[in-house]
């Protein structure tokens, strides 16, 4: 992946659903051409953003020992314009079935869709030596990357260090 477009694995649960985020930065190369005076984020991008979303989910319901390779794309709909300083709220959920893995990916802004997407990906066998194995490593350092430290709990009623008894 040359250019990433997932800032934040927001949660995940393994062979279910992603959340993550993409903020739309003013700064990106994209918006000196697309379009002058009046920059919006490509829709061609919002879909990359979706299928590298479900990617991260494949390869870590499958311990990065397989990766998906998107087959098809379909249902692709956009709502509203995605312009600098949106935050992008991606989910994507997979579909019950075996075999194929089959994804629906929404896009949000504010809590309004903006686009939405089905993503059909077949999975691949991440042996060593192979580029699938080299996207499986890239995929497991962005997902270490991206995924925020669990948080520390301390306990409950106050202060950590006090004796037991001593807020009585």
């Amino acid at each position: 992946m040359r250019f990433v477009f997932v800032d934040r694995i927001v949660a995940a649960e393994p062979l279910r659903r992603i959340d993550t985020l993409k903020n739309v930065s003013a700064t990106e190369d994209v918006f000196a051409d697309h379009f002058p005076g009046y920059p919006v984020f490509p829709g061609a991008l919002v879909v990359e953003a979706f299928a590298q979303a479900c990617e991260l989910l494949i390869a870590m319901s499958h311990d990065f020992v397989e990766i998906g390779r998107l087959e098809r794309l379909s249902r692709v709909a956009f709502a509203r314009p995605v312009r600098p300083g949106d935050q992008l709220r991606i989910r994507c959920e997979r579909r019950a079935g075996e075999g194929v893995w089959a994804l629906d990916a929404t896009a949000t802004v504010d809590g309004v869709r903006v686009a939405a997407a089905t993503l059909e990906f077949r999975l691949e066998r991440a042996a060593p030596g192979t580029g699938a194995r080299r996207q499986a490593d890239r995929l497991r350092a962005l997902q270490r990357e991206l995924q925020p430290a669990p948080l520390a709990t301390a306990p409950r009623g106050g202060d950590a260090a006090a004796p037991s008894g001593a807020h009585e």
